[in-house]
């Protein structure tokens, strides 16, 4: 089975084949492939491996980095752990092969003095502000993510934890965090909080793929103080939160009908474009980084929707369109 090593510090990754590199690293010779990022590492007799220089994107980078520094408060508190998270995600193009690598499942197995086992799973996201109320703090995790956990927690009858980093704190020159601190929400509670919301938006909450988490609902920490299942909900915060995803989705209806109607847009571009993934060098459109505070997914539920409805008419091969009203 081949070897892999990634640096998170250099961005690099290393692929050998099957065997441990550290036997004959200092026999290997490294051949750089000009204008690329590969470089070959040549044994005696045959090219065991390459290296990738600049592999990982930064949000890849800042997600690796968090796990090492949470890492390295369990080594600070004696907390014994086994690191189970996922290395890269790895899919098999056969047919015949159901192992499902690439799911979701927590990077932490730990063991909490008083408490017992549980899962702690690290994510790297953004603390977004509602725009004109500084008092309202979120962070965007999706249901897929939320749900696969869920089967985790339910079949191993662990608690999950989720430990949020801000990504907004991350200095991707130096490769550190500015805050040591991590957000901490356990599963059951963001759970019962995505039912409520739900419960309280009906038949629209087909359309979230993310979910607000309000930062209130979290325990900001780097010392593991607070792990405790004692949250209850303020009926004003369900509402409160429940407008602000609504009105996203009214939010990214208008923006989709202003910029297919006003511009040529493929399917498959539109949510990149309007949430700002592609760098201005890659497109002149004017509505790039409109929803910059949403992310391609929130937009792709949507505007399939619209899509489904016949507000939107998508053909294959085709620039989006809006649908003609009739006169």
């Amino acid at each position: 089975m081949a070897e892999l090593t990634r640096n998170s510090k250099e961005n690099t990754l290393e692929i050998y084949q099957g065997f441990h590199k550290s036997k004959f690293l200092e026999d290997m010779k490294r051949e750089e492939i000009k204008d690329s990022d590969i470089t070959l590492l040549k044994g005696k007799k045959r090219i065991e491996g390459i290296k990738i220089s600049n592999f990982f994107e930064t949000t890849e980078i800042a997600s690796y980095i968090a796990e090492n520094d949470l890492g390295k408060i369990f080594e600070k508190k004696q907390y014994k752990c086994v690191y189970t998270g996922n290395f890269m995600q790895i899919s098999e193009r056969s047919a015949d092969f159901h192992l499902n690598i690439g799911k979701t499942r927590p990077d932490f197995l730990v063991k909490v003095p008083n408490i017992g086992m549980i899962f702690i799973d690290v994510k790297c996201r953004k603390l977004y502000e509602l725009s004109g109320d500084h008092n309202v703090k979120y962070f965007n995790l999706n249901k897929e993510e939320t749900d696969e956990l869920m089967a985790v927690q339910s079949d191993m009858d662990i608690p999950v934890w989720i430990a949020v980093k801000d990504f907004g704190k991350f200095d991707s020159v130096k490769k550190t965090y500015k805050d040591p601190d991590f957000y901490f929400i356990s599963l059951t509670v963001l759970n019962s909080f995505i039912r409520k919301m739900n419960s309280q938006n009906g038949a629209h909450s087909n359309l979230f793929y993310s979910y607000k988490i309000p930062v209130g609902l979290f325990r900001k920490d780097n010392k593991l103080l607070t792990f405790s299942f004692d949250d209850k909900f303020d009926k004003d915060q369900i509402k409160l939160y429940s407008e602000i995803m609504l009105n996203s989705i009214n939010e990214i209806r208008e923006m989709i009908f202003k910029s297919v109607g006003e511009e040529e847009f493929f399917k498959v571009h539109l949510p990149y474009v309007l949430s700002g993934y592609y760098s201005a060098s890659k497109t002149r459109t004017k509505f790039n980084g409109a929803l910059s505070h949403l992310t391609p997914q929130d937009i792709n539920s949507v505007l399939w929707k619209m899509i489904d409805d016949k507000e939107i008419i998508h053909s294959k091969g085709k620039p989006l369109t809006v649908k003609q009203k009739r006169k």
